[in-house]
């Protein structure tokens, strides 16, 4: 799949569904093997003390791990819509550069679909992932782990 179409389509549905997420500029770099999007520091996403503010880190985890899913709801037109249970992170250090979202199992995300479009019942996955600085991949800020519910849309 073309990253390009999936920015356009990740843009164009924040514009429309979730325009904070679409003021901050995320940028989808890859799905596979690993899903990683990159969020700028800019006047948007930095807090006072010119780092990365908290609920910037928390919008990139949550798009690193949904866009297998929304590659499969746009893309490959399947019949599933999601929900974020809950979110767990771990702060390790500040984030005082832009931050690459790494989220490492998209296959299993992608299982997940395929189950939860099979059985028709919701189902509740957790995934794991991390965010760390786009000049230096060993400078990890946070550890996430972020639980999405799938269920068959009707």
């Amino acid at each position: 799949m073309s990253t390009t179409k999936l920015n356009w389509l990740i843009k164009g549905t924040s514009l429309a569904r979730v325009p904070l997420l679409a003021f901050c500029n995320p940028k989808l770099l890859s799905v596979e093997p690993t899903s990683k999007v990159v969020l700028p520091l800019n006047f948007v996403t930095k807090n006072h003390f010119r780092t990365m503010y908290f609920g910037a880190l928390a919008m990139g985890a949550e798009l690193s791990v949904a866009t297998p899913i929304l590659e499969a709801m746009f893309i490959q037109k399947k019949p599933i819509t999601f929900i974020f249970k809950d979110f767990k992170c771990e702060f390790l250090k500040r984030a005082d550069t832009s931050v690459v979202f790494e989220f490492s199992d998209v296959d299993e995300s992608r299982h997940a679909v395929e189950d939860a479009l099979r059985s028709g019942e919701r189902l509740n996955k957790t995934f794991k992932g991390k965010a760390y600085s786009t000049k230096d991949s060993e400078n990890v800020f946070m550890t996430y782990e972020i639980t999405i519910s799938l269920k068959r849309s009707r």
